[in-house]
């Protein structure tokens, strides 16, 4: 693979300059991140996962999303929303705006039928800008066949199943890779075992199924013309096979059925352009199985971080449409009496006291690494993605609205609800909002607190981290009616002490 390394050094300086500008940030970052465009290689600049950047230099995970965010937005690098299959590495789309995502998809590369969740399957990178750096993986037509379908086509970060090595799998999987120039033809000679053979041409999008049953037969061949921007086998008949493998649907748009043995598999490219071809061989009944990434910057997680929503307002899902969120926690907040207050000390006054108490609970939820998704009158609701994060929260909300009490002209008392569980995330109002039963099982959990109290419910409570957060303060557990909701819930409630 050759690598392209030229810097515009001048435009990679006036970008530092102007990141520097709209952030404070501690000394080494920038210069680490200079350091990083400068000397790393193509690949490394390539879908750059910020969580990863961030353990690499020293920085927390909150830091390194933030950087590429604003490095994003001042033009040093792009963001990519990538769609990945569940059930296998391949990158099925690259997009630069959320709104231009699709909620359903079919794999081009195992066929797969998927259903997006931001937080599952949207992995959230970044590409060094080819104005401040070009590298050879913006030029996919300049990479070895290899590396077109395994570094190109494939995300990286996933873990191969059952302990293998990367290379592993290939190797158990793979029978070989070639280009094949227009209007030119290979032969190639494969010992085909039971199972499920392919050919793979992910440059026009074609996908040929063998499935190979039976016992073993003399040596076979096959001719596969590569024509009319499908594959074309003269000798046998295809069609579409749809069957459910493992968890999941898979749809074979051409499939044809071959005796295990020697075979030969000719290909004639009849188009003007090259070809380029995986060979792999499946085993006997094999299951395909989720696929397992390192930590990656999702699209739940990007949408939850603050300086996102303030800064790409137009990067959202577009309001026809809508994306799930498999597993949110949501918090939201009230305060006592607000009614009174304006009657008492006048509107001025009374919403000058809500505004700062607004501060105060929207500093905590950055801090948290959450986000205030809105206010409704004198409440809040926020997303958070970790629960603890959310608890942890709620906990510095009543003590510092506490403090903030000392010297304010008339106390304000909070009360606090988080739950846990699924929604549908929609753009309303050029900002992220977020619909469903368990959002409405959220509000509903807060109007059961009372003043300097937190609720919350038992998908909250099993979190990792929460028990040991909330153990020693007074709680008691019961299970309660919630008002429109028509099920009762097991609800721990948490006395919070004023400071």
């Amino acid at each position: 693979m050759n690598e392209l390394s030229l810097v515009n050094d001048s435009l990679l300086k006036q970008r530092l300059t102007e990141l520097d500008s709209i952030a404070s940030w501690t000394p080494h970052i920038l210069s680490d991140l200079e350091r990083f465009v400068r000397t790393a290689g193509d690949y490394d600049l390539f879908r750059v996962n910020p969580i990863k950047y961030a353990t690499a230099n020293g920085l927390c995970e909150s830091e390194g999303i933030e950087l590429f965010v604003y490095a994003a937005k001042v033009g040093l690098f792009e963001m990519q929303w990538l769609l990945t299959c569940a059930y296998c590495p391949q990158v099925a789309g690259s997009f630069r705006e959320l709104d231009q995502v699709h909620p359903r998809f079919q794999c081009e590369f195992c066929n797969a039928l998927n259903d997006v969740a931001l937080d599952d399957y949207i992995q959230v990178t970044f590409t060094i800008s080819n104005a401040v750096r070009d590298i050879v993986f913006r030029h996919p037509e300049m990479l070895s066949v290899e590396d077109y379908y395994l570094r190109y086509n494939f995300s990286k970060d996933f873990k191969p199943p059952h302990g293998m090595t990367h290379e592993q799998l290939v190797a158990a999987l793979s029978r070989g890779f070639a280009d094949i120039e227009a209007n030119q033809q290979s032969r190639f000679e494969f010992d085909v075992t039971a199972g499920r053979f392919e050919v793979l041409d992910l440059s026009h999008k074609l996908l040929l199924v063998f499935f190979a049953n039976g016992e073993p037969a003399e040596p076979q061949a096959t001719l596969v013309r590569l024509e009319s921007g499908r594959f074309i086998v003269p000798d046998r008949s295809t069609g579409p096979r749809e069957m459910s493998l493992g968890d999941g649907r898979f749809a074979f748009r051409q499939t044809t059925d071959l005796s295990p043995g020697k075979h030969t598999i000719q290909i004639e490219n009849r188009t003007s352009d090259r070809g380029r071809f995986w060979f792999l061989q499946y085993p006997y009944q094999f299951e395909p199985h989720l696929v397992e990434y390192e930590p990656f910057l999702s699209g739940k997680r990007l949408l939850l971080t603050p300086c996102f929503g303030e800064l790409y307002k137009t990067q959202l899902v577009d309001e026809r449409e809508s994306l799930a969120v498999s597993d949110i926690t949501y918090l939201f907040t009230d305060l006592k009496d607000s009614t009174p207050l304006y009657e008492s000390v006048g509107d001025v006054n009374a919403y000058f006291l809500v505004r700062q108490h607004f501060d105060i609970l929207n500093k905590i939820i950055r801090e948290r690494s959450g986000t205030m998704v809105k206010t409704i009158g004198d409440a809040v609701m926020a997303g958070f993605e970790r629960p603890k994060d959310a608890v942890l929260a709620s906990i510095e909300m009543i003590e510092e609205l506490s403090r903030f009490n000392q010297t304010a002209s008339r106390p304000l008392g909070l009360k606090v609800g988080v739950h846990r569980g699924r929604a549908i995330a929609v753009r309303l109002n050029d900002r992220m909002d977020y619909f469903g039963q368990d959002v409405n099982i959220a509000a509903r959990v807060q109007g059961l607190a009372r003043v300097n109290e937190i609720c919350l419910t038992e998908s909250v409570m099993e979190a990792p981290g929460v028990s040991d957060i909330v153990k020693g303060r007074p709680a008691s557990r019961d299970y309660e009616n919630l008002k429109g909701i028509g099920q009762k819930m097991e609800i721990y409630r948490i006395e919070i002490s004023p400071v």
